[in-house]
């Protein structure tokens, strides 16, 4: 399967290095489609057919495949240099909708799976593969969409176990996002335990609290590290515990963030990206209405988005917030804002969080 993988996106992925336009790009996708034993001289791959809804309308959509007159499932074409917009899942989930099928896929410049729950409002993104050679997951796509083998039952029980599979994540992620913002208490009540376990009634109880008080813990994204910093309380020297103090090297989280199979970003980026997705998809939201969705609590003091005429010369200065050209925003009702630039393992979770909700597949990468 990794052979047939290779021999399907070989071409795309040229495709794409060349910058070919949408119409050859096309053509190129109906080809390499019959490397996975579709046939066109079948009727089996239709090109921009078109298809009677209704009393008296009708669709074009890019690529349709059926089988014996049966339709299976839906391709949304666009060129391998695009940039996935809403819209673009906009008009394959119509596809998908109107066709009764509840599978689609968009090819651009990556491969997305698309599956439409019932029980859902939305179709959920199930699947990304790059394009690119030898990747394990575009394996999973010539599994799934290879003619001999092909099966209904198959594609909806695979989408179904990357749900399941996408919600533990969620959850995992959401707990280690707790686990982080709450560390200072976890580890000093952990080390409070500890201390009078190990060493008894050696220590007075608000001597052990004044000492646990002055140090600061920090939490890299993968593992829990502790970081003593000095803060206003002195540290007492103890024989038992020692006078050396060791200050180790400073830690750093360098978790990056992808949101619908997209480019791995840093914390404000991301952010910034999820802004920017959900102020197109809203165009017609105002202002006020897009600050009731980016909360201000959501980052803190400074607030998720903020009026340029509100943000003043030391922050722009200081670059609190992305003010620089293509990074400010517009609502409906012409307020020109910017997004806060200003996230950390304390608050991100919050906007990792507020964008599953708003149906974005959010994924994490550690780079510590």
């Amino acid at each position: 399967m990794q052979d047939k993988w290779n021999q399907f996106v070989y071409d795309l992925c040229v495709a794409k290095k060349n910058g070919v336009d949408e119409s050859r790009y096309h053509s190129m996708i109906e080809m390499q489609l019959q490397l996975l034993g579709w046939a066109k001289y079948r009727n089996e791959i239709c090109h921009k057919t078109n298809l009677s809804i209704g009393s008296n309308g009708f669709i074009q959509p890019d690529i349709l495949v059926q089988k014996e007159d049966e339709k299976l499932f839906v391709i949304e074409v666009k060129r391998p240099l695009h940039t996935q917009i809403p819209r673009d899942c906009d008009q394959l989930v119509s596809y998908m909708r109107q066709l009764k099928l509840n599978v689609g896929i968009y090819i651009g410049e990556k491969i997305e799976i698309f599956y439409d729950k019932p029980d859902c409002e939305n179709p959920i993104s199930v699947l990304t593969v790059p394009l690119e050679l030898d990747n394990e997951q575009g394996i999973r796509f010539v599994k799934l969409f290879n003619k001999d083998g092909f099966s209904k039952e198959a594609i909806v029980k695979f989408c179904e176990e990357r749900l399941d599979e996408k919600r533990r994540q969620e959850k995992l992620d959401e707990f280690r996002e707790l686990l982080i913002s709450d560390s200072q208490k976890q580890i000093t009540d952990a080390l409070k335990v500890y201390i009078k376990g190990k060493y008894g009634n050696v220590f007075l109880e608000d001597s052990v609290d004044e000492m646990l008080s002055s140090l600061i813990f920090t939490v890299e994204s993968r593992a829990i590290q502790l970081q003593p910093t000095i803060a206003s309380a002195p540290v007492v020297a103890s024989p038992m515990l020692g006078t050396d103090v060791v200050k180790p090297k400073k830690q750093y989280d360098y978790t990056q963030y992808s949101i619908n199979g997209g480019p791995r970003l840093g914390k404000g980026r991301f952010v910034l990206q999820v802004v920017k997705m959900y102020v197109g998809q809203h165009p017609m939201a105002t202002y006020d209405e897009l600050e009731r969705v980016f909360r201000p609590e959501l980052q803190g003091s400074m607030g998720v988005i903020r009026k340029t005429c509100n943000i003043d010369e030391k922050e722009i200065v200081g670059k609190r917030f992305f003010v620089k050209d293509g990074e400010l925003l517009c609502s409906s009702d012409g307020i020109t804002f910017a997004v806060s630039s200003q996230w950390g393992i304390g608050n991100i979770a919050n906007v990792v969080n507020l964008a599953r909700r708003l149906g974005y597949d959010v994924s994490l990468q550690s780079n510590s």
